[in-house]
């Protein structure tokens, strides 16, 4: 067990620690680490302590269990000026992942920026279900983002090939990067808006995870999210239905023979008004829950 000698937590962006009024002691790792968690549960941040821990780690280029191990370690002025700088960000809404410029996802790492929405755990159910059929050959993604969805299924299926679109060429250009970092080699991308053009091809399985929420909702969206992340991966400006009537509609043109649409949903308010649509569409679809439980994802087939 590491023995850890107690110290005054003062703050650290009041004045510098070496002073002399503090005998020259330097901030050490796991002063930053109490003092962190004290100071981001007091402005309600969730995750407190782990946080200090990812953005402490970043700005050390460590990893998080390396702050254990160097636990006694004192950082220079410019390491410290430069975690003062990371959680100044935090503090005021910037959500961790983009300034940390990454997160997590299906077990690999994908660059994030402000351009492309961050990849949320429960979007996994998408792949947790495309993975319950023999394997796809030609993988569509419709609003790739960061390429999460895309990048991974072309990792899992090396032998397919993928195409991912984006209205957005900045996120287009995340995503390409991402797909060159992961050496996924078998995905290829286009700028496409798929609401008012048509996208050509024949694909076995689409995967979409559309803008959701409605634009009298996003009001109660966590500030993070409402006021960092984009605004048109988010909502589609009207009742949050807008993208799941155009999949319908382009669903059957788009997939070859007994192929499948796989698309998010937000939860259990959206799980009967999606349904309605995919089956007045002529679809016979399969409700798919999360790791929580809570509605995900549907499943759309369409009888050739």
């Amino acid at each position: 067990m590491i023995q850890i000698t107690n110290r005054p937590l003062d703050n650290p962006f009041d004045h510098a620690r070496g002073s002399a009024q503090h005998n020259s002691l330097p901030w050490r790792i796991i002063d930053l680490i109490q003092w962190g968690t004290r100071y981001f549960t007091d402005r309600n941040i969730s995750n407190a302590r782990l946080e200090v821990e990812w953005l402490l780690a970043h700005q050390l280029g460590l990893e998080r269990i390396d702050l254990y191990v160097q636990h006694d370690r004192g950082l220079t002025s410019r390491e410290l000026a430069g975690f003062k700088g990371l959680v100044r960000r935090r503090v005021v809404g910037e959500p961790f992942q983009y300034i940390l410029g990454k997160a997590p996802f299906y077990g690999h790492d994908f660059l994030v920026t402000p351009a492309v929405l961050i990849p949320r755990p429960e979007t996994e159910t998408l792949i947790q279900v495309l993975r319950q059929a023999s394997s796809p050959e030609l993988i569509l993604d419709i609003g790739t983002g960061s390429g999460c969805l895309a990048i991974t299924a072309a990792l899992l299926y090396p032998d397919a090939q993928v195409t991912a679109v984006d209205i957005s060429q900045a996120a287009l250009a995340v995503a390409e990067e991402n797909a060159r970092r992961l050496e996924a080699a078998n995905v290829t991308f286009q700028k496409r808006d798929i609401l008012k053009a048509l996208l050509k091809g024949r694909f076995d399985s689409i995967l979409c995870n559309p803008p959701y929420v409605a634009a009298d909702e996003m009001t109660m969206l966590q500030r993070e999210i409402r006021e960092h992340e984009p605004l048109s991966a988010l909502t589609d400006g009207n009742d949050g239905l807008t993208w799941f009537r155009r999949l319908a509609e382009i669903g059957p043109g788009l997939l070859e023979g007994a192929g499948r649409m796989i698309v998010e949903i937000g939860g259990s308010c959206q799980a009967e008004p999606v349904r309605a649509i995919f089956e007045a569409a002529g679809a016979e679809v399969t409700l798919h829950r999360d790791l929580q439980g809570e509605p995900r994802a549907y499943e759309g087939r369409w009888e050739k």
